[in-house]
């Protein structure tokens, strides 16, 4: 009446293991010959040891019918054909043909199962060859540790086409022969219990990074229905990272594949190993200039109020209006490849065909680092091919103060010009989070990728330490730089201080500054000559290199060593290039000044602050149990007001206490919309052309950087008919 769902005799031996002894004594027969009175421990065993049969014979099955008591015991259940019985529909295409081969088992008293009845009669064509056999259902079940294995793989990014290929659907996963058609199922099962609750999953994932990472800041937005509109988190290495390297970033939402078609930006710097460092992430609803506000001022709230010097960006509108009203002491710039892609688009055969427009334009816009030469190159150069009315030279020409190298030269940017960096990170995120991934894979993902990040930069820590480079040129500056700088510094200095033996200093001017050229260029008439200016602890040159990266030029180091200078000026070496700006005590900030020292520095403020309340509640000397209580209530006064004012500018930013109920709404993907007739969908097309091509045309004749204010009071072209 009630019991276990199988016996227990682990020392027993199976009907699998006694079928396959029998079989020698009965060749004609098969292995697993379903015979009345074969014993099993479970239904599970039942099942399997049918299974093989049907395999042997060719034919699949199935669970038919069975019968449980009122205690949920089972005490009978039959398996049977996959074609017994007959289709509802008579008319519908069906393998169904009422056959009667079937097995039915029944329970012992000692909970184990029996075979009662067996029949083994079919009325149709029985599958011959191995093709033709896995195709049953019943040949094509995933055990369980398979499915989690193709779980992982698909966590993973693996695509199902290659999860088909590693699991070896042609010969089978361990000889046992798997459809693809199974494989995608399963993927699709997997990817739809993904979906499921995925915001509370996704909650529940940075609480648990909240716990491991203390200093991990999470900011949403929600609507008043409780859905997400926007996240931001960084974590406290990205803090850290921003602290020391954040003087320069780029930020760029190019990456698009989750789940909800969100926008993701990324917060990108440079570290000292020259490495791609995230200070943070971003998901986005729309690519507005209010939520570029609201990401840029929730960014600068949680890195504590520091700006970066410079910030990088494409030519995104709302992203210049937005940096305008939250970053205002950071200098915008565009990227510049950004803005050179489209040359050959709008030049056509000037810049296709032409090879000689096209070589003399990309080394204008790549190597002349003087202002006055680049204008007036540029001028030559567009009356010399004829381009003086091209509508895409000339906008570019306008803002040329926004992406030109000459104009980067003194705006210290790390020696980015672009935001590879951030396009580079995006590529790098496609091998770490599928398509389409639901918002907890997204950040779980995401999470390591920045784990991975961090390992190649303690790789590259550890590589500095260990690895002593051969000194290649023998003066005492490479001596000293090895030893301040970190590995890929280094690479790039010695790189600079082997170009210096190229140059000649031609003597001093009137401000005592050295003249240097290079000797191919000496007494030519177009030879480039770069001033130097040195002042013992700093040295300057007119090229600019060391205001755009931090690092001295050739024509720096040149009248270096021509002064027999043994180490490099104090000035000029940036803190954020030192090898031991990662040193986990007494590390050297971006201002170079000690971490103990602002600790001690913080100590004092603390101390100051107490004797400071202290008085403001009359207590001079001893403390009694009144002027402690006066002095606790100057602290709570204290603390209600500093209480007020961060819920002020929590509202300020954006931000509610209450978390999200729900994610954004699904993406809808493009085509004709469900009950829409086809002459209805072609109309629409057509006025959503004509939209098109209107702003299109609009936008061609405004420049980039202008963006268009103001209410629509007359109708559109495209809306008249």
């Amino acid at each position: 009446m009630s019991g276990p769902d199988a016996k227990i005799a682990p020392t027993e031996e199976s009907a699998l293991s006694r079928a396959i002894k029998s079989s020698i004594d009965r060749k004609s027969e098969a292995i697993f010959f379903p015979y009345e009175g074969t014993r099993f421990n479970s239904f599970e065993e039942a099942k399997e040891f049918y299974n093989l049969y049907s395999w042997e014979v060719g034919f699949g099955i199935r669970t038919s019918r069975g019968r449980t008591n009122s205690n949920s015991y089972t005490t009978k259940k039959d398996l049977c054909c996959s074609c017994e019985g007959m289709s509802r529909n008579p008319k519908a295409a069906s393998c169904r043909t009422g056959c009667k081969a079937m097995i039915r088992l029944l329970r012992l008293k000692d909970h184990s199962w029996y075979i009662s009845r067996s029949i083994t009669e079919h009325n149709h064509s029985l599958s011959a060859t191995c093709g033709e056999k896995k195709q049953w259902l019943s040949h094509s079940e995933i055990d369980p540790l398979t499915k989690d294995f193709i779980r992982k793989l698909r966590e993973n990014n693996v695509t199902t086409g290659r999860v088909c290929n590693i699991l070896g659907t042609s010969r089978g996963v361990g000889g046992f022969p798997v459809r693809r058609e199974v494989i995608r199922s399963v993927c699709a099962r997997l990817a739809q219990h993904n979906i499921e609750d995925d915001i509370s999953k996704t909650l529940t994932l940075l609480d648990k990074m909240k716990v491991d990472d203390p200093m991990m800041v999470v900011r949403y937005k929600v609507d008043e229905g409780g859905r997400i509109v926007h996240m931001l988190w960084c974590t406290g290495k990205n803090q850290q990272n921003y602290d020391r390297f954040g003087d320069a970033m780029t930020f760029d939402t190019t990456y698009r594949t989750n789940l909800y078609n969100m926008p993701f930006g990324l917060f990108v710097g440079v570290n000292n190993h020259f490495q791609s460092v995230v200070f943070g992430g971003v998901l986005l609803t729309s690519e507005k200039t209010e939520d570029f506000e609201w990401a840029f001022a929730n960014f600068k709230d949680i890195m504590k109020g520091k700006e970066p010097m410079t910030i990088l960006t494409d030519q995104c509108q709302g992203m210049a209006a937005a940096i305008k009203t939250t970053l205002q002491t950071s200098r915008h710039r565009w990227c510049k490849w950004h803005v050179l892609r489209k040359a050959k688009q709008w030049l056509g055969n000037v810049y296709t065909k032409n090879t000689g427009f096209k070589s003399e334009f990309n080394k204008l816009v790549t190597e002349e680092v003087s202002i006055i030469k680049f204008e007036r190159r540029w001028r030559q150069l567009v009356r010399k091919y004829g381009v003086e009315k091209n509508k895409y030279l000339k906008r570019i020409y306008k803002h040329r103060g926004m992406w030109a190298r000459p104009y980067f030269m003194h705006v210290f940017c790390a020696g980015m010009t672009s935001t590879q960096r951030s396009e580079s990170a995006n590529h790098m995120l496609k091998g770490f989070i599928q398509r389409s991934a639901p918002m907890h894979i997204f950040v779980s993902k995401f999470n390591e990728f920045q784990n991975d990040r961090i390992a190649q930069e303690e790789k590259e820590i550890h590589v500095t330490k260990q690895m002593k480079r051969k000194r290649r040129i023998g003066v005492p500056i490479e001596r000293h730089a090895e030893e301040i700088y970190t590995r890929a510094m280094y690479d790039r200095l010695y790189n600079e201080l082997y170009h210096a033996g190229s140059y000649l200093i031609k003597g001093r001017g009137a401000d005592e500054a050295y003249i240097l050229v290079h000797y191919k260029e000496d007494g030519a008439t177009d030879e480039k000559l770069f001033l130097v200016k040195d002042s013992g602890n700093f040295i300057s040159c007119s090229c600019g290199l060391y205001n755009h990266v931090g690092m001295l030029c050739r024509h720096a180091l040149k009248v270096l060593m021509h002064l027999d200078r043994t180490e490099l000026p104090s000035g000029n070496i940036l803190a954020r290039w030192r090898r031991d700006v990662a040193c986990e005590t007494g590390h050297v900030s971006g201002q170079g000044v000690e971490t103990s020292s602002l600790e001690s520095a913080t100590y004092i403020q603390k101390k100051l602050m107490v004797r400071r309340v202290l008085a403001m509640a009359g207590v001079e000397g001893t403390l009694d149990e009144s002027g402690y209580k006066e002095a606790m209530d100057a602290l709570d006064k204290i603390i209600s007001v500093r209480t007020t004012r961060v819920e002020e500018k929590k509202i300020e930013l954006g931000e509610r206490s209450e978390k999200p109920t729900s994610c954004p709404k699904r993406a809808v993907k493009k085509g004709r919309r469900q009950n829409t007739s086809l002459k209805s969908y072609k109309a629409s097309l057509k006025e959503q052309n004509k939209r098109k091509k209107y702003e299109e045309d609009e936008i061609s004749s405004t420049s980039d950087n202008e963006q268009v204010t103001g209410t629509r009071k007359t109708k559109a072209l495209w809306e008249i008919e």
